[in-house]
């Protein structure tokens, strides 16, 4: 588990509110959603109406959305301010909830004044936490300020990095949750986790992550940038034949799409997967570092329980970061790593080779 995960799973573990401040396509709102997961927290709720999605986009509440529709009640000779389906949900709902505020920084001040109220005393109960990810000011995200009430509520906030901000190191902003290579590391176990082709781990692998995350704020709405969203954009359309540099450059920029194009070439020179299953001890290795990253990752992907010795005899002639990096990569699969630690030859490799993953980079 990533410290990013640790610390985030510790702090709602705790029932602390938290919020994630970042630029767009960071991956904010996956990781709140994956922590509420982790912890048994629900994110939807059972209403009279049927099941909610308990998730808020900041940017499309009205202030009545939180304090309640204004209804006559003729009999009494009052108004009654009566709550929406799901705040009267909330204020009775009995298990764990995370109440997710998405774009907590986009909606102007009347309403972030009403968003207060969900912290008030008792409004809500003590099993329902909140948590909120925005946008920073000046990123093109429609984020202008945030009022310092609605802020301070909030236990603890913390800032995700990027390329351009990856450490702690210069101390004078705000909190960074991990640094930009773990943060991107999380990125890269999703998308093996999400179908994503060994181009694609492959390529950021081998560039060091140089072009994951790009993205500038720019007005000019043509120009395409890559972020982590526009990278699983790419995943989805590889997989579905779209693979022209148009195509490509479409979702995450010219430049960044021709490098990648570039390196994906290099799979025409290397040995297929069945040319290493039929000939491990002799199939070609590739010479250039770039093309070992890309055959570990075919081959991690491709491997099945029966050629699992094959798959040993070849990665273990490649150099020792690329064998430990395809060996992690294949037992991390869902689909294969439980059936190859029941494999008593792959168990045998493995405890005679540990040291091989004590200095992966």
């Amino acid at each position: 588990m990533s410290i990013a995960s640790q610390l985030l799973e510790a702090e709602m573990s705790a029932g602390q509110k938290v919020m994630l401040v970042g630029d767009p396509g960071l991956a904010k709102t996956h990781m709140i959603l994956q922590t509420a997961e982790k912890t048994g927290y629900q994110t939807t709720i059972e209403t009279d109406e049927g099941v909610m999605s308990t998730v808020m986009r900041a940017s499309l509440l009205e202030r009545v959305d939180l304090t309640g529709c204004m209804v006559p009640d003729n009999k009494l000779g009052v108004t009654r301010q009566l709550p929406f389906v799901l705040i009267k949900a909330l204020q009775s709902v009995k298990q764990k909830i995370v109440l997710f505020v998405d774009d907590f920084g986009q909606p102007p001040i009347d309403v972030q004044g009403s968003l207060m109220r969900l912290f008030d005393n008792h409004f809500l109960p003590p099993n329902v936490l909140i948590w909120a990810a925005t946008n920073r000011p000046g990123t093109k995200s429609g984020v202008n300020s945030l009022c310092e009430p609605l802020r301070s509520r909030f236990d603890s906030v913390y800032l995700i990095p990027t390329p351009d901000n990856p450490n702690d190191e210069k101390g004078d902003g705000g909190t960074l949750l991990c640094s930009w290579r773990e943060w991107a590391d999380n990125w890269l176990e999703w998308a093996m986790d999400n179908g994503a082709p060994p181009e694609v781990i492959a390529w950021h692998r081998s560039s060091r992550f140089s072009s994951l995350y790009n993205w500038k704020p720019n007005a000019d709405p043509s120009l395409r940038m890559a972020d982590f969203r526009s990278w699983g954009a790419v995943i989805d359309r590889w997989n579905k034949g779209l693979r022209s540099l148009r195509q490509i450059a479409s979702v995450i920029g010219k430049g960044a799409a021709a490098e990648f194009l570039a390196f994906a070439k290099l799979a025409e020179k290397l040995p297929t997967p069945d040319e290493v299953w039929k000939n491990p001890k002799t199939a070609k290795v590739p010479e250039e570092t770039s093309a070992q990253y890309l055959i570990s990752s075919v081959l991690s992907q491709q491997v099945v329980l029966s050629v699992a010795s094959e798959f040993i005899t070849y990665v273990s002639r490649l150099p020792r970061l690329f064998t430990a990096l395809a060996v992690r990569d294949a037992y991390n699969r869902k689909d294969l790593g439980s059936k190859l630690a029941a494999n008593t030859q792959w168990v045998k490799w493995f405890d005679a080779n540990q040291k091989l993953f004590l200095d992966e980079e």
